[in-house]
């Protein structure tokens, strides 16, 4: 890709998230507006306490180790919108309950929800806007449960998405690779358990896909625009899950997109991919931001982060040595000892395949060696924001799942060939 190409990519892409913003600007006020508070408080009233997290804010869920804070702060955000005269500026300013003196947020959400007041609340205009629509639409006319088996299927969906279009771009074989690491190994079973951090993860397996069919078999600007663009979609439904995975999966895929009978792909490219990706999600933060501050002009009621909450040195963890994020999340991951089991079979099952392929003419060390690259941006983001990774570790441990379905995806991409009819007619060319 070459300087022209992200400059004009950089200036399509402005244009597009501000089309963007105002769609969703618009979707939020039509959310708010149509949604029947009453139904909602008296669903989340109705629901069990335990699902909510309840008293603890952290628990075994399904066997799986889950942080509830997202569930709860989701939850206190829908039980206090229609205090405010206009809808659009309750989606944005998104308040929740302040955590008490032990940082549980959850009793907090209990009390409000059987009518005793809480502590006090602040603005969280940054995460869940539009995860909160559909949560909106199906608690205005169902229960928790509802919820829960909604956002289920929506992990299923996005699962399925991605094995289609990465399949499509990429090969079967090497879909299934990574469609299997990450619904084994990313706590996939506990779906709608936990309904805001079941939307993010969806909403990541689908921009995910989307940029594998719309944007991983182009190249030059179109390609930067299209991960762009898919960066701006996940911001809208995400509350910083785990960027640094999307962005992975995205320049692998564009990376691996090339025609089997073709040079592969620069590794640059791979690269500017990656920034793309990134620079839409954080563009689209922005521009929630901006939204918040215009509809509060003296910005003395927005909730802003402090810095150090998501660098090495953040208050969350008080300092970390190198490596010591990844270290965290590895261990997260490989939590239970099935998952071991089920890493060592994927990773068996998955070489023999590969001894099997032939190898392609620029041989597969070359390819594969290209291939990993997004692995480098990916950890460094994850070591650059340590605090934020060891403070959330039971939702940012995804990103090693989606790491080892990359590496095993990649040893079979490396290995493919071109297809045998075209070596025969090659072969019968005059």
């Amino acid at each position: 890709m070459t300087l022209r190409d992200v400059l004009r990519a950089a200036a399509l892409s402005a244009l597009l998230l501000l089309v963007m913003a105002a769609a969703g600007l618009a979707a939020l006020r039509a959310s708010v507006a149509g949604a029947d508070h009453d139904a909602i408080r008296a669903a989340l009233a109705a629901a069990d306490p335990r699902e909510l997290g309840v008293p603890d804010t952290k628990r075994r869920v399904r066997g799986f180790d889950a942080g509830y804070f997202p569930e709860c702060a989701g939850v206190a955000i829908l039980t206090r919108e229609d205090r405010w005269p206009e809808p659009l500026v309750a989606a944005i300013r998104a308040d929740t309950v302040l955590p008490d003196a032990r940082n549980e947020i959850c009793p907090e959400v209990q009390a409000e929800l059987h009518g005793r007041e809480s502590g006090g609340w602040f603005t969280y205009a940054r995460y869940w806007h539009g995860a909160l629509i559909l949560h909106r639409l199906v608690l205005s006319h169902g229960d928790y449960a509802d919820l829960q088996r909604a956002v289920g299927v929506l992990v299923v969906l996005g699962l399925a998405a991605l094995f289609g279009a990465v399949g499509w771009r990429v090969g079967v074989a090497p879909a299934l690779a990574l469609t299997a690491c990450i619904a084994l190994l990313s706590d996939a079973p506990l779906g709608g358990a936990l309904p805001i951090q079941a939307t993010g993860f969806a909403a990541l397996l689908l921009a995910v896909a989307g940029f594998a069919a719309c944007g991983a078999g182009r190249s030059g600007a179109a390609a930067l625009v299209a991960a762009a663009a898919s960066g701006a979609a996940l911001n809208f439904f995400d509350f910083l899950y785990t960027p640094a995975a999307f962005a992975m999966l995205n320049a692998w895929v564009w990376l691996a997109a090339s025609r089997r009978d073709a040079r592969p792909r620069g590794a640059s490219g791979g690269l500017w991919v990656f920034a793309a990706s990134l620079a839409g999600y954080g563009a689209f933060w922005a521009l929630k931001w901006a939204a918040a501050f215009a509809l509060d002009p003296h910005g003395d009621e927005v909730f802003i982060f402090g810095a150090g909450e998501f660098a090495r040195w953040g208050p969350a963890t008080g300092g970390t040595a190198p490596l010591e994020a990844i270290a965290a999340v590895t261990a997260q991951t490989f939590d239970a000892g099935w998952k071991l089991a089920a890493a060592a079979g994927l990773a068996a099952l998955t070489a023999g395949l590969a001894v099997l392929q032939r190898a392609p003419e620029h041989g597969p060390v070359r390819n594969l060696a290209l291939l990993l690259l997004p692995l480098a941006p990916a950890a460094l983001v994850i070591e650059l924001m340590a605090a934020h990774t060891l403070a959330h570790t039971s939702f940012t441990f995804r990103i090693v799942p989606m790491a080892l379905g990359l590496i095993a995806a990649s040893l079979l991409r490396s290995r493919y060939t071109a297809p045998d009819a075209r070596n025969a007619a090659i072969s019968a060319a005059p």
